[in-house]
């Protein structure tokens, strides 16, 4: 009888993995990875790939260039909020992502087999619309199955993946486009993202019971001592149970209070703050402006700087992608920027940050003997940007945190549509000013509108304070 049952027991213990493996944090937050991976993989990848297609296959102007690679920010803005709102409502992350990936396979699909410009910048938009889904409901996935005290490391790990896919992307597109043919680049990536559809259909939604607050359950329930120590295993075990929902969990006394002591008075913590208000804070409105700017100028360059490279230096789609390489790197340095902002001032790091981006403008056009000597300034300029746009996220947040109200998806919301504009903005003007100008005459008015903003990110209260203090201190 043993060893009738042997089998099945077998069988029994395979199944029983693979549907732990299934509902696993980790392989959830693995899939989320991928996913942003693939995501930036795909957007690096068509970098130097696009204005090649456009104006030697197409027959099209750098202009056109600009829209197309402007239009992607048209798409992810327009389907974030559409994401996250179904997903909330219907309590659903997987078949949202499996609709992104399924609209990222159609989109680089289309890119391969595109014969006018109408249907590149459909592609374009779908591709975005992907970005969106990937982003929305991925980070959302993580944020389900992880507790808030470990959500700091997970989500920084996972959003290495998006980095390391975006300097992966720009050489591999480049590659491939010159070694394997036109199609290549686009087919590889359709593979990758055909992968992620699979690794998300075979992913277990997250549980989101677990989020349900417990005050909604047991606000009214007055702990005795019978049942006070399951309580207390019960909170300590859950893991999606922060300290302020076990603590309105028990009713307010004088030695549980409904709020938390913090530094502001308690009529502020129910301050209730809408978008418009969060508009008409000078500082949000800093940050909005700063955001909008750097973000254009960076993305401004995608479609200006393969032209100028062929144009200058007769260079193939394969160096393209390996000099954008160079300005992507730096991106890994977010972290120590994250932390020396911290310590010495967001808005320091953040106007230097913009000023060193308007230095590197100007270095990166110019004509140098060989194409490889752009390296340096291209690194340069890549790293500015981290350290312009990493500070001002927590920046944000402390503002609203000091305004005692919660509007911090609110704030974050400002953040993305500031960012989504730039990302049109940029390439739409760095098209058409190289269209009549060129690539010199378009880093120069980067530069200067940096120049222009850097002092907007600065408290200036704060910075004379200091210089008093340290006059006084002479």
């Amino acid at each position: 009888m043993s060893d009738a049952t042997a089998p099945t027991t077998s069988m029994s213990s395979v199944e029983s993995f693979w549907t732990r493996t299934r509902k696993s944090p980790i392989s959830a937050a693995c899939v989320v990875a991928y996913t942003l991976f693939t995501d930036m993989l795909t957007y690096g990848a068509v970098l130097p790939v696009l204005p090649t297609l456009v104006l030697q296959r197409l027959h099209g102007n750098s202009s056109m260039v600009g829209i197309l690679f402007g239009v992607y920010a048209f798409g992810l803005l327009l389907a974030t909020p559409v994401f996250a709102i179904l997903s909330d409502k219907y309590q659903n992350r997987r078949y949202p992502m499996m609709t992104g990936c399924v609209g990222l396979v159609a989109s680089t699909l289309a890119f391969a087999a595109a014969d006018s410009y109408f249907l590149l910048i459909l592609a374009r938009i779908a591709q975005g619309v992907a970005g969106g889904a990937s982003w929305t409901i991925g980070l959302g996935m993580v944020a389900d199955v992880f507790p808030t005290n470990r959500l700091g490391v997970v989500m920084g790990t996972v959003l290495t993946a998006h980095t390391v896919g975006f300097a992966i992307g720009p050489a591999m597109g480049g590659f491939l486009f010159e070694y394997a043919g036109f199609s290549a680049p686009f087919l590889c990536c359709a593979i990758f993202a055909a992968i992620n559809f699979l690794a998300v259909a075979w992913v277990a939604e997250p549980n989101h019971d677990k989020h349900i607050n417990k005050k909604d359950t047991d606000k009214y329930t007055q702990p005795t001592a019978d049942n006070t120590s399951e309580t207390s295993t019960a909170a300590s075990t859950s893991s999606h149970v922060t300290d302020d929902e076990a603590l309105a969990a028990v009713p307010p006394t004088e030695e549980t209070p409904l709020i938390k002591s913090t530094s502001r008075p308690l009529g502020d913590q129910t301050q209730e703050i809408t978008m418009w208000g969060l508009c008409k804070n000078w500082k949000i409105m800093c940050c909005v402006l700063c955001t909008t700017i750097s973000a254009s100028v960076f993305s401004g360059i995608e479609p200006a700087l393969p032209i100028h490279l062929e144009k200058a230096y007769d260079s193939s789609a394969s160096t393209v992608g390996v000099i954008f390489v160079a300005m992507v790197v730096p991106a890994f340095l977010a972290p120590a920027i994250g932390f020396l902002s911290d310590r010495i001032g967001r808005d320091v790091i953040s106007a230097s940050g913009m000023l060193l981006m308007a230095v590197a403008a100007p270095l990166v056009s110019i004509d140098y003997p060989i194409v490889y000597m752009i390296v340096p300034s291209l690194m340069v300029f890549g790293f500015s940007s981290p350290l312009t746009l990493t500070p001002i996220l927590p920046e944000m947040g402390e503002i609203v945190d000091s305004l005692g109200g919660a509007a911090y998806a609110q704030v974050y919301a400002l953040y993305n549509m500031a960012y989504s504009m730039g990302m049109f903005l940029g390439p739409v003007y760095a098209g058409a000013v190289m269209a009549v100008a060129g690539f010199k005459t378009l880093m120069f008015t980067f530069a200067i509108a940096l120049v222009i903003c850097s002092p907007v990110m600065m408290d200036w209260k704060a910075v004379w304070r200091r210089l008093t203090a340290c006059v006084r201190s002479h």
